[in-house]
C-alpha cells in the first residue's frame, strides 16, 4: 500500500512538471550576433573592459546554444573560441566554451563560463575566463547586432 501512494505521488508530480511548460514557462532565445564588453573584477585587470563578441546559434523551442565567443588578447589581437556547450532554460542561459589562444607565444588554453538572461536586445551576466589554469571574473553586456536567419 504505501508503495502504491508513492508511485501515485510520483506520477502526479512527474506531470505537473511535464506540463510546466504549457504555463507561462518561456525559453530564452539567444540565437544572433551580439557585440560588448568583459569588466573585469578579479584579477591585476580589475575594472578593465574589453570587447567581446557572441556568434550564437540556437534552434527554435531547442534549449542547446552553438556557436563561438570572440575575445581580445594582448596586444590588442583578437581571437576566438568555440562554445563547446550551452543551454537555455527559462529567462537564463548558460553557456561554456573552450580554445587556444593562438595571437600569443606560447599559446594559452583559454576557457570561457558564461551565465546570463536577455532583456529585449541586450544580453547581460558574469562569467569566468580561465587562462591555463588561472580564473578571472568578470561582468559582461552585449547588444544584438544581428537576427538569426
Amino acid at each position: 500500500m504505501r508503495w502504491r501512494n508513492l508511485a501515485i505521488v510520483v506520477a502526479v508530480l512527474v506531470s505537473i512538471l511535464g506540463l510546466a511548460g504549457c504555463f507561462g514557462l518561456t525559453l530564452v532565445n539567444v540565437a544572433g550576433t551580439w557585440s560588448g564588453f568583459i569588466t573585469w573584477t578579479s584579477g591585476s585587470a580589475t575594472g578593465f573592459t574589453s570587447p567581446m563578441t557572441l556568434t550564437l546559434v540556437q534552434e527554435e523551442k531547442d534549449t542547446q546554444i552553438t556557436g563561438e565567443i570572440g575575445l581580445m588578447g594582448p596586444g590588442s589581437k583578437l581571437f576566438s573560441i568555440p562554445i563547446t556547450e550551452g543551454t537555455a532554460g527559462n529567462g537564463t542561459f548558460t553557456i561554456h566554451a573552450f580554445g587556444v589562444m593562438d595571437v600569443i607565444t606560447p599559446h594559452a588554453n583559454v576557457q570561457i563560463d558564461l551565465t546570463g538572461k536577455r532583456d529585449g536586445d541586450v544580453l547581460s551576466g558574469t562569467g569566468t575566463q580561465t587562462n591555463d589554469g588561472v580564473p578571472y571574473t568578470f561582468d559582461w553586456s552585449a547588444t544584438l547586432q544581428a537576427s538569426a536567419e
